[in-house]
């Protein structure tokens, strides 16, 4: 596999020459480097996978000022690629730009048997400027936003960066991890303890699109720019939408709750993986997925993202899945790699 290497500094690339580069193998049952070369004074480099795997994917790297880039996974179903996507680096500033809040979507369940809510929430970072965004010290973030009213014991899930570079200060959701131009991801879930009546949010900054989904069908919106979207069915459950903009910072959102049935915790990040339409990426062992975009019928990068996604699900289950919940995800996947076979065709 070819492909080249470009410094990008304001409208104008140049080639980036010495640079390591390392392409990765990746699958839902393992992965890691198979093969790394210099680049030349083009850029240029050459790299080789061997015997190929029909089912995993690959994925170029390089490192630049210590920040690694990845390029766009390529699922080669058994046949030979020979060309990668151009693999950008960027310049590194710890002052600009500020990085934006593009997407919250949240998934709200229903109340345990201690009356306590699981949230999971998929949060779209955007860097619209030229540079990586680097933290300038410890106590600087590149990013932070506030997490809902009473909010507890965060974790974080597979992200487009380390969980150790996501934190908790008092009621801030903060991110350390450097933040290239484009889009990032980062996936959490926290409780809502049992006092806690209602989704309560006041947001910090301006967020474009917000989308919560809540286990609930009589859920209501008792403050906030929101609209209710209805009732919406993924995969077996039933779900009350609410959608809207926040488009100043200082605005609340409230959401009072209802009752409705429980949505297993397998399936419930099944809904986080339809939710980013299937671009939580492919690089799952690498911990390097791409943004939350629709996934089209044509593109073949987002449907083999999807494809892993699902692999991974299925990978990934603490338990031995039903029959009719295995076959569901057997046939997403049959379906993926019937679309990305017409796809590459």
């Amino acid at each position: 596999m070819t492909g080249r290497v470009v410094r990008v500094a304001g409208p104008d690339s140049q080639p980036l020459r010495g640079t390591w580069v390392t392409l990765h193998r990746v699958s839902a049952a393992g992965g890691g480097p198979v093969d790394s070369a210099r680049s030349d004074a083009l850029g240029r480099y050459t790299v080789r996978a061997g015997l190929l795997d029909s089912a995993a994917l690959y994925i170029v790297s390089a490192q630049y000022h210590g920040i690694a880039y990845f390029t766009r996974p390529v699922h080669t179903f058994g046949r030979v690629v020979d060309t990668a996507e151009v693999l950008a680096v960027f310049d590194t500033s710890s002052a600009a730009p500020v990085i934006q809040t593009a997407q919250r979507h949240i998934i709200v369940r229903h109340a345990g048997t201690d009356g306590s809510r699981q949230v999971v929430e998929l949060i779209v970072l955007s860097n619209e400027g030229t540079q990586t965004r680097i933290a300038p010290d410890s106590s600087s973030p590149v990013w932070q936003g506030t997490l809902p009213r009473g909010a507890i014991q965060l974790e974080v899930g597979e992200s487009d960066v380390s969980s150790e570079a996501v934190t908790v200060r008092g009621s801030l959701l903060a991110v350390s991890a450097p933040l290239p131009p484009g889009r990032k991801q980062v996936v959490v879930s926290y409780l809502l303890p049992r006092s806690t009546g209602e989704f309560d949010l006041l947001f910090d900054q301006p967020v474009p699109r917000v989308n919560v989904l809540l286990e609930d069908s009589a859920a209501s919106v008792a403050a906030g720019p929101l609209v209710a979207m209805g009732l919406s069915a993924m995969e077996g459950t039933t779900f009350a939408r609410f959608d809207g903009a926040v488009s100043e910072a200082g605005t609340r959102v409230r959401i009072a709750f209802g009752t409705s049935p429980a949505l297993s915790a397998d399936r419930l990040w099944w809904v986080v993986i339809v939710l980013a339409g299937g671009a939580l990426g492919a690089a799952l062992l690498l911990r390097s997925r791409r943004a939350a975009v629709p996934v089209s019928a044509s593109d073949p990068s987002g449907l083999a993202a999807e494809l892993a996604a699902v692999s991974a699900a299925l990978a990934a289950a603490d338990r031995p899945l039903p029959e009719a919940e295995r076959a569901a995800y057997e046939r997403r996947r049959a379906s993926l790699e019937r679309q990305l076979g017409r796809a590459d065709s």
